[in-house]
């Protein structure tokens, strides 16, 4: 598996591994469909991403949706500042919640 996660109360912690594609994206994507009645909120922390391409954005976007079809919270965190160019320059920013640390997204559900 191309992630780590962990759970803090009923706040599941995904940690994607190098690079963010259409592979650990489903990943992602799986991992949330199956966890999704059990947690209040999602947190991806982006600290170990190196790399995020189309496929990944697309599958980062069904999570969202998934997410928010459940009315549950999603949060993106350590996000790069060439990662957080890309959520810029695709709008992106306005439709996730993009937090600076793990922290500051724990302290706000």
């Amino acid at each position: 598996m191309s992630i780590d996660k962990k759970r803090n109360n009923n706040i599941e912690i995904i940690y994607p591994i190098n690079d963010l594609d259409s592979i650990n994206g489903q990943e992602i994507k799986t991992l949330v469909n199956e966890i999704i009645n059990e947690v209040d909120a999602i947190i991806i922390n982006f600290s170990k991403v190196n790399y995020l391409n189309s496929s990944g954005l697309r599958e980062l976007i069904q999570t969202l949706k998934l997410v928010n079809d459940n009315e549950k919270q999603i949060f993106l965190t350590n996000i790069s500042e060439n990662i957080k160019k890309i959520f810029i320059n695709t709008n992106l920013h306005k439709l996730f919640s993009i937090l600076e640390t793990e922290d500051e997204a724990l302290s706000r559900i």
